[in-house]
C-alpha cells in the first residue's frame, strides 16, 4: 500500500522577545523566552522517535526578518538532527520571516530545502529509490504577500502524492493580517492531497479530505494564544488520511473565570485560588494564567482598591518559580457588578445619559486612551493588549460606586 508519514508544523517564531513580560522573576521569564526553543525541540525529538519520512515547515520559522544568528545556528542543529537519521525537511518562509531580511547566509543540511520565492515550486520526494511525493511551496519574497499565492500552484503530475505548504489567509480569516488571501473552495478545487497550512496561530482543520489543516504556532506568544501547541502527525495513504496532534509547548496560556460571589473575606478567597492553582499544576505544562473574578458586592468593594488586588497577586505569586511546574498567575481581573450598584442607587435621568455614554460614546477606547499610552510615565501602567470591554466594566463599576458612596454621606 503506497504510504507517506509526515509531520506538519507552523509559525515557530523563534526568538519571539516575549515583550510586556520582562516584570517576571528572571527564571520564569528565562523559560518564556526559550520555550519556542524547546518546543522545536520536542517535535524534532517526535519525528524521530515516529521515523517520519519527512517535516513540513508554513512559514515563519523566525519571529523578525532580520533573524539572529542564534536563533538560525539552532534551526541548522536541529535539521542536522534530522538529517542524521535521513528525515528530511521542506520549508517556506512567510510574512515574519521573509527573505527581503537582513541576516547571515548559513549552508544547510543536504536533507533540507527551503523553497523559492519568484513563484510556487515543485520538489520530489523519493523513499527507498521510489518516487513518494510532490511537495509544493512557495517563499514570501516580503513582507507584505496580497496577491493569491495558491492560484499559482499547478499540480505536476507522476507522484503517489501531492502536498502543499501555503503561508496565507483561508476563507477570510480575521485574526492575522490577510496576506497570501485565498478561499478553502480555491484550495479544493486543486487536485492536492493535503494543504499544511501556516500564518493564523490557532490550529483548525478546515477541511478532512483532502485535509486543509492550520497546524497553529508550537507556542502560545500571549495571553490571546491559549491551550495546547504543536504539531500535527500526518499518514496518507489509499486510505482515509490519519491525523494526530501532538503537544510540544512547554508553556501553555490559560484564561479561568472563578466564581465568588459566595466569598465576602478576602482568606476565603485566598484559598479558593491557591485551589484553582494546584488544579492548573496537574497539567504537563506550566502555566501562564489569566483569571477573571466574579465577586459580589462586599468582596468587590475590597477589591476595588488596586493595592489590595495587588497584594493578593503577589502573594499567590510566591514561590512559583522554585516549583517543578510553575502557574504564574500573570493577571488578576475583578468582574464587578455594576448591575447590584444600579438598583441601590435608582433610576434616573442623568443615570441614563451615563449608560449611553457607556454603551454607546466609549466604542473605541483606544483612541480615548491615546494620550495616556503616549504618556512618558503612565504608558507603563498600560497592558500591551487591551481588553475593552474589561476597562469599560471597571470605569463602570467606580464610577457608580463612587455616587453610593457620596449618596450615603
Amino acid at each position: 500500500m503506497r504510504k507517506v508519514r509526515f509531520i506538519h508544523t507552523a509559525d515557530l517564531h523563534l526568538d519571539t522577545p516575549f515583550k510586556g513580560l520582562g516584570h517576571l522573576p528572571e527564571s520564569i521569564f528565562t523559560q518564556i523566552k526559550n520555550s519556542t526553543f524547546l518546543s522545536f525541540e520536542r517535535m524534532i525529538t517526535k519525528a524521530i522517535q515516529l521515523e517520519v519520512d519527512f517535516v513540513l515547515l508554513a512559514g515563519d520559522l523566525f519571529d523578525g526578518a532580520n533573524r539572529s544568528l542564534k536563533a538560525q545556528l539552532f534551526l541548522k542543529e536541529q535539521f542536522e538532527r534530522l538529517s542524521e537519521v535521513g528525515i528530511a525537511a521542506y520549508a517556506i518562509h512567510g510574512n515574519h520571516d521573509h527573505l527581503e531580511g537582513k541576516f547571515v547566509q548559513l549552508s544547510w543540511p543536504d536533507h533540507v530545502h527551503f523553497f523559492g520565492s519568484s513563484a510556487p515550486e515543485m520538489i520530489p520526494f523519493y523513499k527507498d529509490g521510489q518516487l513518494c511525493a510532490h511537495i509544493y511551496g512557495y517563499s514570501y519574497p516580503k513582507r507584505s504577500v496580497t496577491e493569491n499565492i495558491a492560484a499559482r500552484y499547478e499540480k505536476v503530475d507522476g507522484a503517489p502524492f501531492h502536498i502543499a505548504l501555503l503561508h496565507g489567509t483561508v476563507g477570510g480569516n480575521t485574526e492575522h493580517d490577510p496576506y497570501a488571501p485565498s478561499s478553502l473552495q480555491e484550495l479544493l478545487d486543486k487536485p492536492f492531497d493535503y494543504w499544511a497550512l501556516g500564518h493564523i496561530h490557532k490550529r483548525s482543520e478546515l477541511n478532512h479530505e483532502p485535509p486543509v489543516v492550520y497546524a497553529g504556532n508550537i507556542q502560545g506568544l500571549n495571553r490571546k494564544e491559549e491551550g495546547a501547541k504543536g504539531c500535527y502527525l500526518v499518514e496518507l495513504s489509499d486510505e482515509k488520511p490519519q491525523l494526530q496532534f501532538i503537544q510540544t509547548a512547554p508553556i501553555q496560556w490559560t484564561s479561568v473565570s472563578v466564581s465568588t460571589e459566595e466569598i465576602d473575606e478576602v482568606d476565603d478567597l485566598l484559598r479558593c485560588m491557591k485551589d484553582v492553582i494546584e488544579t492548573h499544576r496537574s497539567t504537563d505544562a506550566h502555566t501562564i494564567l489569566s483569571v477573571d473574578l466574579k465577586v459580589n458586592q462586599t468582596l468587590g468593594s475590597i477589591l476595588q482598591d488596586q493595592s489590595t488586588l495587588d497584594d493578593i497577586l503577589e502573594h499567590l505569586q510566591q514561590s512559583e518559580e522554585e516549583e517543578t511546574t510553575f502557574v504564574w498567575i500573570n493577571r488578576l481581573n475583578v468582574q464587578h457588578n455594576s448591575g447590584d450598584l444600579l438598583q441601590d442607587i435608582g433610576s434616573s435621568h442623568f443615570i441614563e445619559e451615563v449608560m449611553d455614554v457607556f454603551n454607546n460614546e466609549l466604542e473605541d477606547l483606544e483612541t480615548v486612551l491615546q494620550p495616556l499610552v503616549k504618556h512618558r510615565k503612565g504608558k507603563r501602567f498600560i497592558e500591551q493588549d487591551l481588553d475593552q470591554n474589561e476597562i469599560k466594566q471597571a470605569a463602570q463599576y467606580l464610577l457608580f460606586d463612587s455616587m453610593m458612596k457620596d449618596s450615603e454621606r
